[in-house]
């Protein structure tokens, strides 16, 4: 009898340990609820290198560092000149349709509608207009940047 409470005492120690020492699942939480409907967005100017363009903030902070989601309404005309971004880009076609081209020159460029999605490496040469009033989520890490290819080709600083 005792052999088998030692026993059962060894094992259920053995599954404690076990149990215990199993990796969590890692989830990332919003610092706070985020629910907004469209007539809630605060649209402001968007980036200096778009002037024309506005944003609205949906979640985070665009220039801190962690997870932020913004819109980006680019009116009918606007041409975004060949640049790159220091961390991953995500976007999201919520209206109207872009054409992105990679690297310098507009060549063959993708025509994606709304619903479509791309994902970008850091530091991906990239160029885009659109036709008409377009609206883009960009939902990633910041700090978020825009920096334009100079004339020459290099990458900006």
């Amino acid at each position: 009898m005792i052999k088998r409470i030692l026993v059962l005492s060894v094992a259920c120690v053995s599954f404690a340990s076990v149990v215990t020492a199993a990796p969590k699942k890692q989830t990332v939480q919003p610092a706070k609820q985020v629910i907004l409907t469209p007539d809630q967005l605060e649209w402001k100017s968007g980036p200096a290198e778009l002037p024309t363009s506005q944003m609205a903030v949906l979640d985070g902070d665009p220039k801190k560092s962690g997870y932020f989601a913004v819109r980006l309404k680019l009116p009918a005309g606007t041409t975004i000149a060949p640049h790159f971004h220091e961390g991953v880009e995500r976007v999201t076609v919520i209206s109207g349709t872009v054409k992105l081209a990679m690297g310098k020159t507009p060549d063959n460029p993708t025509v994606l509608p709304a619903g479509s999605y791309f994902a970008l490496a850091p530091r991906t040469v990239h160029n885009a207009w659109v036709d008409q009033e377009t609206v883009l989520q960009i939902a990633t890490n910041g700090p978020w940047s825009l920096k334009l290819v100079d004339q020459g080709g290099k990458k900006g600083q």
